[in-house]
C-alpha cells in the first residue's frame, strides 16, 4: 500500500509555504490567494488502497484550499469527496459561498467544477478520491456530476459521515487487508447516497431512476445465485420481465450485462484482497455466481485486460505481507 505523510513544522519557517504547496499539489489541491500565510501550518497523511482509492487527511492553520484536478485524463472520470472533521469551513462554487458544518460531505468529479474550501480556523478534513473502476457508472455517472454537498443530518448520509470519520481516526493503522472491507463499504454507501439524485444517474424520470436502483440492489443481494435470472428478479420486485428490460435499456445496458459486470467487479475485489488469498480463483468465481471457470476467465480478461491469475499475482506482489 502506498503511503506518505508530511508536517510543515519539520521544516525551517521560510520554506514551509513552498513545502506545503508542493504537498497539496501531490493530492490535486492548491492554496488559493486568500490563504493566510502568517504562521502557516499544515499536516498531510496519504494512503492509497489496493483498489486505488486515495485517502488524504489534512490538518492545519486557517487557509483557503482549492481543487486542482487536471481538466482531462484518467482523473476526469474519478469521484472525490471531502469530509469536514474539525473547524469552521465554507464552500465556494462559481462565486457562491455556502456555510458547512462539521460532518458535512462535499463531492464532485475530477476535472469538474472549481471548488474552494474557505477554512477560517484550525481545521481537519478527510478527502477520498475514488477511481471510476470501483463504481457502476450508470448508477453514478461522474460526467454528470456537479460539485455539491451531502448534509450529515439526512438519514443514511449520517451513516456515511460517521463511517468516514471512523476511517479518518484509524487511517494510519489500517493495513492492506483491513482496507479491503473499507473500500467495499465506502463504494456502496457513497453510491447509494448519491444515486438517489436523478441529476447524477442520467435518468430523466425520477421514478425510473429509483426503480433502476431498486433492481440493481435486488441483483446485488443475489449475485452468488448461479441461477439468478431476469424472471426471478422481476418476481422479487413485483414487475414484469419486460419492464426490467425497459429500465435497463434506458440505462444503456441490459440485465445480463449488468449481472456479468457486477459479478466481475466483486471477483476483482476479492482477487485484490490479501484477506482472500487462501481462496482459489475457482472458489471466488463460483462464490459470485459464475458456474464456468473458463467463461469467467475469458470475461475477466476482456474486462480488465489480463487473466484473473495475472491480476491477482500483480496486485498481491505489490502489497506488503
Amino acid at each position: 500500500m502506498n503511503s506518505w505523510s508530511l508536517c510543515t513544522s519539520a521544516y525551517a519557517t521560510e520554506h514551509r509555504e513552498q513545502i506545503w504547496r508542493d504537498a497539496l499539489q501531490r493530492v490535486y489541491l492548491s492554496m488559493s490567494s486568500e490563504t493566510l500565510r502568517d504562521g502557516l501550518r499544515g499536516e498531510v497523511s496519504y494512503n492509497r488502497s489496493p483498489l486505488g482509492m486515495q485517502f488524504v487527511k489534512l490538518a492545519g492553520s486557517p487557509q483557503a484550499i482549492a481543487g486542482d484536478y487536471p481538466a482531462s485524463g484518467t482523473t476526469s472520470a474519478n469521484l472525490w469527496i471531502a469530509l469536514i472533521l474539525e473547524g469552521n469551513a465554507a464552500l465556494r462554487i462559481g462565486g457562491e459561498t455556502h456555510a458547512l458544518e462539521v460532518g458535512d460531505i462535499l463531492y464532485g468529479a475530477g476535472g469538474g467544477d472549481r471548488v474552494e474550501l474557505l477554512l477560517s480556523s484550525d481545521f481537519e478534513i478527510l478527502t477520498v478520491e475514488m477511481p471510476h473502476e470501483v463504481f457502476y457508472k450508470r448508477l453514478l455517472n461522474p460526467l454528470a456530476i456537479q460539485a455539491g454537498t451531502i448534509s450529515r443530518q439526512e438519514g443514511i448520509n449520517h451513516v456515511l459521515s460517521d463511517f468516514l470519520s471512523s476511517v479518518a481516526a484509524q487511517m494510519e493503522s489500517l493495513t492492506e487487508t483491513s482496507f479491503h472491507p473499507v473500500e467495499m463499504a465506502l463504494s456502496e454507501l457513497l453510491t447509494y447516497c448519491l444515486a438517489r439524485r436523478p441529476a447524477l444517474n442520467g435518468f430523466k424520470d425520477l421514478g425510473h431512476a429509483r426503480h433502476f436502483q431498486e433492481l440493481c440492489h435486488s441483483i446485488d443481494l443475489h449475485l452468488g445465485d448461479c441461477d439468478l435470472s431476469l424472471d426471478k428478479v422481476a418476481r422479487r420486485n413485483n414487475v414484469s420481465p419486460r419492464y426490467v428490460q425497459k429500465i435497463f435499456s434506458q440505462a444503456n445496458s441490459s440485465f445480463s450485462q449488468f449481472v456479468r459486470k457486477r459479478r466481475l467487479e466483486q471477483c476483482r475485489k476479492d482477487l485484490s484482497s490479501r484477506a482472500n488469498a487462501s481462496l482459489s480463483i475457482s472458489e471466488i468465481c463460483f462464490r459470485w455466481g459464475f458456474n464456468d471457470l473458463a467463461y469467467f476467465s475469458r470475461a475477466f480478461s476482456a474486462e480488465y485486460g489480463c487473466s484473473p491469475r495475472a491480476y491477482r499475482t500483480q496486485l498481491l506482489e505489490e502489497q506488503p505481507v
